[in-house]
């Protein structure tokens, strides 16, 4: 009798085990299938950058227009004054960090910093870099994908021995640009980058060393 209790029991774990057997062994299939299908969904696209160009150069005022131009497939942020050069802090920077048009004007929070022009006879001629002085209040801009936002700088802060740069961070990090925790990303631009034309009108005491053949 036990034995052929014993012979009923296996027979139902056999037949028990099996089914459970073949749904763990199609599980993990079926997860790397789907896994896999979500890494080709989220290839970073080629090309993907971030720059900064010139857009205009008044001679009058002494003010460039720079165009910083996000060309990736995602969101960026980047660090804004919380009101324009000279003006009082009213509240409209702050309100139109994400509801901005495309080309919108912004008071971007830029550093300076020394580039080497490789030229002693230019560089002796070359001013220092100039220092900003500003109170520590700013908030971010959203710049969405394909789009772009501009900014003006003084011609005196982009000597060719100066160099740009601003700090930005991709819509999926956590932590504001500004934050100096976990990767920073810094696109830059250099007054040597400028065109010969407005070279020529903002660094004309030291354009000829420049344009001068070396010995």
């Amino acid at each position: 009798m036990n034995c052929f209790l014993n012979a009923r029991c296996c027979a139902r774990l056999n037949s028990t085990i099996l089914p459970l057997l073949f749904i763990a062994l199609t599980v993990p299939a079926t997860g790397l299938a789907q896994t896999q299908g979500n890494q080709e969904k989220t290839a970073i696209p080629s090309n993907q950058r971030v720059t900064i160009e010139l857009e205009r150069f008044d001679e009058a005022s002494g003010k460039l227009w720079l165009r910083l131009r996000n060309s990736t497939a995602w969101d960026i942020r980047i660090p804004v004054e919380t009101a324009f050069p000279g003006e009082k802090i009213t509240g409209e920077v702050v309100k139109s960090a994400r509801s901005h048009k495309d080309g919108a004007e912004a008071p971007v929070r830029y550093y300076l910093e020394e580039f080497s022009v490789n030229n002693p006879s230019a560089a002796a001629k070359l001013p220092p870099v100039p220092k900003i002085h500003r109170y520590d209040f700013l908030t971010e801009w959203w710049i969405p994908k394909g789009e772009s936002i501009l900014f003006v700088v003084p011609k005196e802060r982009l000597a060719m021995n100066v160099m740009l740069s601003v700090s930005l961070r991709y819509e999926w990090e956590d932590l504001g640009p500004e934050v100096l925790d976990g990767p920073v990303h810094l696109v830059y631009f250099r007054g040597i980058d400028l065109p010969d034309d407005v070279q020529l009108k903002i660094n004309s005491k030291f354009w000829k060393d420049w344009t001068a053949p070396k010995p």
